[in-house]
């Protein structure tokens, strides 16, 4: 399948993120991806724009964790938390090419650098900051994954390429029921059999489009490739238990977690494959890591299965997802240095008793 990156930077300036002249909008990106970053400066500038370009790699990601003390990398840079006041928006690309290279990095130490950047997240919510968080599909993915790259080449540009105005109203049709209920009762054959509320939390819809109905409702970001509906459930209302399939983190794979919650509160989880690193991950974070943080579902046609990449994976059609941690940016009231995505394939979910999904199946 063949790629116009120029199409697609037009597309995320000006469909997805709308900018207008004199904004001024970070756009960061790896090396192995900066061509779609400088098409996005270069259509950001056309709109009387100023983007502002960054960029990372796994070097020096890794050079940093592994040489750098723990004190020094929890430390705040102040500077960026000041600078924030004249920025209106954040275009991030996934800068990672070949995530296996942070395997090994101490999750200490990664902990640490999660809460030096707390406070930069949190005044990014509070201004209302927009932002845009793409995915980036490569060859060193494709085989940490197990899957075909080109399989994964297609299928990841045939997700951000969808129809934004027809995922819009298909993610209005599926948050139509959870607008007007509360009680959220999501099962599988699995084991998952898990209950709570979401009370009059706002509902919202990622359809790639950033409207001034999303301003006016607080939440200003999205992800492309789009695709899910999602809300902040009421934090002390979970209970029972959840199943999911597979979550990558930093390159390795989490595979089969059976997570037990109990007034909102992961109270036990077990794993087929990298238990220690889950419970490591979640120790080494801050602040309400461990409380139910989102249920999001899947909206787009085009994720036909789940590989371990999350921003494809909680896309796909018919999936769940459910975050633990932070959820204060889209309305809840978790305050964490961790939001993390766990996928769950083929659920029922039943809203006020009223069945939703059957299955991975949409009913409505």
């Amino acid at each position: 399948m063949d790629v116009d990156l120029e199409e697609i930077a037009d597309k995320i300036v000006n469909k997805c993120m709308r900018v207008e002249e004199d904004e001024v909008i970070i756009v960061s990106g790896g090396i192995h991806n900066f061509e779609l970053v400088e098409d996005i400066a270069v259509n950001i500038k056309k709109n009387g724009a100023f983007p502002v370009l960054r960029a990372n790699t796994e070097r020096l990601r890794k050079k940093m964790t592994e040489e750098v003390d723990k004190d020094l990398l929890e430390k705040t840079p102040e500077h960026m938390i000041r600078w924030l006041d004249d920025v209106d928006g954040r275009i991030g690309i996934d800068s990672q090419k070949d995530p296996r290279i942070l395997q090994q990095l101490s999750e200490e130490k990664i902990g640490a650098q999660r809460k030096a950047r707390k406070p930069i997240q949190d005044k990014i919510n509070e201004e209302k900051i927009r932002w845009t968080g793409i995915g980036y599909p490569t060859e060193e993915k494709a085989e940490m994954y197990g899957i075909d790259y080109e399989e994964f080449w297609d299928m990841f540009w045939k997700a951000l390429n969808v129809d934004y105005d027809e995922m819009m109203k298909r993610g209005q049709k599926i948050a139509e029921p959870l607008q007007e209920g509360d009680e959220v009762h999501i099962t599988s054959e699995k084991g998952t059999d898990l209950e709570f509320s979401i009370g009059e939390r706002n509902i919202i819809v990622d359809d790639g489009i950033i409207s001034e109905e999303d301003k006016e409702s607080g939440f200003v970001g999205n992800n492309l490739p789009c695709g899910e509906v999602f809300c902040a459930p009421i934090e002390d209302s979970a209970n029972g238990k959840a199943f999911f399939d597979v979550a990558f983190y930093r390159g390795n794979e989490i595979r089969g977690i059976e997570a037990t919650f109990e007034d909102g509160k992961l109270v036990d989880a077990t794993a087929e494959k990298n238990e220690e690193l889950f419970h490591e991950v979640i120790e080494n974070a801050q602040g309400d890591k461990k409380r139910i943080g989102e249920l999001g579902i899947g909206i787009n046609p085009e994720v036909h299965r789940a590989i371990g990449y999350t921003i494809t994976d909680e896309k796909i059609m018919g999936s769940i997802h459910l975050a633990l941690g932070e959820n204060k940016m889209f309305g809840g009231e978790n305050d964490s240095s961790l939001h993390w995505d766990l996928v769950m394939l083929d659920p029922s979910l039943e809203v006020n008793g009223e069945k939703v999904m059957d299955n991975g199946e949409h009913l409505v």
